[in-house]
């Protein structure tokens, strides 16, 4: 039988990891708790107003931008 290459030696530890966490999840449950739900949902409540919070800052970025190229259209023309 051939010498294992080292990506066979690699390949054979990650999948003997992945056997050990499968056990690992499959010991603690059935899945996430209320906590972990409701830990999620505040996170994903606040990014979702970062990212209003933003889109707001980007629409005035665009406006004063789009104000300074006219002003440059207008001195070019002058």
């Amino acid at each position: 039988m051939p010498e294992p290459t080292h990506a066979d030696t690699v390949a054979a530890g990650l999948q003997r990891q992945l056997d050990e966490l499968r056990e690992i999840v499959a010991s603690q449950g059935a899945g996430p708790t209320a906590e972990h739900d409701a830990a999620a949902a505040a996170t994903v409540a606040r990014l979702a107003a970062e990212n209003d919070k933003l889109r707001i800052r980007i629409d005035h970025l665009l406006r004063a931008l789009d104000d300074k190229d006219r002003e440059i259209s207008l001195l070019k023309g002058a």
